[in-house]
């Protein structure tokens, strides 16, 4: 952990808290966040730390909820995408030449098209519900980090005892799990992060724009319910839109900072160069 540095550190120290938070989120009863357990507009009080919503809902379980479900997504998501560029990646590095080929035509496709047009497109034909859109963001982020891990094994594949082994007769595959992979594994983590800061603000913002489930509490659904209410015309903006508004910030803070710290430590050319 000292070796991320103290930008590193703060990152996950940051990301460790809204993960918490998320966790406890999980462990409370079903009912909340949707049942009525104040009067409507509630300003913060008693009981209600951070007041109630137009129906009389706790929007601290609303908040602590929506941890559970914009985070797991992020995670989800990042997981799929990071093992299926890594998959797709090798394939191109070290597969046939038409192979390679062919993904790197495919990648160069999908870079050209707007992500988030198509992202709100396909949840609007195709569902809000929480697998379709994290089937749709996997489809949809695989191309970048797949270019970037089949730049990682290219410079992996060139080194000096590879070659020999590949003259040797050794399989391919077999030489890139065995020898290649502590090359390839650090670029894994920068990889898994920014897939899963860009899955966060993506489905905040599709549920922001009403494209998300509304039966399942997030950040980005209590946004929409904010500017579907007008709170913004109202002080309630204070406890309704800033909480989840700053949740998405933070948590794609702590990310940005875990990234950053990781990838100056896999290349220190990255690191600020003092004046």
């Amino acid at each position: 952990m000292r070796a991320l540095g103290g930008q590193g550190r703060a990152g996950l120290a940051l990301l460790a808290a809204i993960t918490a938070a998320a966790v406890y989120g999980l462990l409370l009863p079903d009912s909340a966040g949707t049942a009525r357990i104040g009067e409507p507009y509630a300003p913060p009080g008693p009981g209600l730390p951070l007041g109630a919503d137009d129906l009389g809902r706790s929007l601290l379980d609303q908040l602590l909820v929506g941890a559970a479900t914009s985070l797991g997504l992020g995670f989800l998501v990042a997981l799929v995408v990071t093992a299926l560029a890594a998959v797709i990646g090798g394939a191109a590095a070290i597969g046939p030449r038409w192979l390679s080929s062919l993904i790197m035509r495919s990648i160069d496709v999908m870079l050209i098209l707007p992500e988030l047009i198509l992202f709100i497109l396909a949840a609007a034909f195709l569902g809000q519900s929480f697998g379709i859109r994290v089937a749709i963001l996997v489809v949809l982020m695989w191309p970048v980090p797949a270019r970037v891990l089949r730049a990682g094994m290219l410079t992996a594949w060139s080194r000096g005892h590879l070659e020999v082994a590949r003259a040797m007769g050794a399989p391919r595959w077999w030489l890139l799990l065995r020898h290649g992979s502590y090359l390839i594994g650090p670029l894994l983590i920068p990889v898994f992060v920014r897939a899963a800061m860009r899955a966060i603000l993506y489905d905040a913002t599709l549920s922001f724009l009403g494209l998300g489930d509304p039966t399942a509490p997030s950040w980005g659904t209590t946004l929409y319910w904010v500017q579907v209410n007008g709170v913004f015309l109202s002080e309630a903006w204070v406890w309704w839109a800033l909480p989840p508004g700053l949740a998405i910030t933070l948590s794609v803070l702590a990310l940005a900072l875990i990234g950053t710290a990781v990838e100056e430590r896999l290349n220190p050319a990255l690191k600020e160069v003092p004046a």
